[in-house]
């Protein structure tokens, strides 16, 4: 219901319209009652794409192909800049906006690679956390191995200087240049990790940010690392994190065990 909210508080705002009645505490309570009188669907256990799975995934992306360039570098900017699925990608209608279409999406000059290829920075003309389009900048560091999103990024780069600075980042096909949308980047995930036989098809438009977050609290980051890093709020990122079967049992064990074991 939130998403709902969120949804017609976003068109109201590109409207000029009015949203003071979005912070009334009654609509707050009015939510409230109706989540405890509703029982919300049941939340699937899915295994998150944590970076370990993402390196197994790009081991499959490797070589020439224009379309596995693009992937490899979409893949890898949306994990490690915790990046969600409507942020990278985009319609086919949308790239009916020309020259505007920049104010909403990514494009090629959305990305500047260091001269030494150390780090990129990555902005992000609109989002969830910025309905006026003000433009969120995120610095991303290169890693030198298999994961590494600025060396995926400079070969994209590389493969596509016949286009105009101003044309979306990602597309599909270097001639036909048909929209990346959010139904593409799912299918491929799916298909990749089905076809290679790493597990049953759980890829979704959460997958990056889900497993970056996941992720980020394997390898030991403090919350307000995890928040930075995400640009959340609040500690909603919690909700992202996934635990096997196998951690909620450790979980379990350190609890009863006074946190010692």
């Amino acid at each position: 219901m939130n998403l709902y909210l969120t949804g017609i508080k976003s068109y109201q705002l590109d409207l000029g319209i009015d949203c003071t009645a979005f912070g009334d505490p009654r609509l707050e309570r009015t939510i409230e009652g109706i989540k405890k009188d509703h029982n919300g669907p049941e939340r699937r256990l899915r295994s998150p794409l944590t970076r370990h799975y993402l390196l197994d995934i790009l081991c499959h992306l490797r070589g020439s192909q224009y379309d596995h360039i693009v992937l490899r570098a979409a893949f890898t900017l949306a994990f490690a800049a915790f990046l969600r699925v409507g942020e990278f990608t985009y319609r086919e209608i949308d790239k009916q906006l020309g020259r505007s279409f920049s104010r909403w999406f990514l494009t090629k000059q959305s990305i500047k690679v260091s001269r030494d290829a150390t780090y990129l920075e990555l902005t992000i003309p609109a989002s969830k956390t910025d309905p006026f389009r003000k433009g969120t900048t995120l610095t991303i560091a290169a890693t030198q191995d298999e994961g590494c999103p600025v060396w995926a990024m400079s070969q994209l780069q590389v493969s596509d200087t016949h286009r105009p600075h101003h044309t979306p980042l990602f597309c599909i096909g270097k001639h036909t240049q048909q929209a990346f949308t959010r139904e593409h980047v799912v299918h491929q995930l799916q298909h990749i990790t089905t076809t290679a036989g790493l597990g049953q098809a759980k890829g979704n438009g959460h997958s990056f940010r889900s497993g970056a977050a996941t992720w980020a609290a394997q390898v030991g980051l403090a919350d307000t690392e995890i928040q930075t890093l995400g640009r959340w709020r609040s500690d909603a990122y919690k909700v992202y994190i996934e635990y096997t079967q196998e951690e909620r049992i450790r979980l379990s064990c350190r609890f009863q065990h006074n946190g010692t074991a």
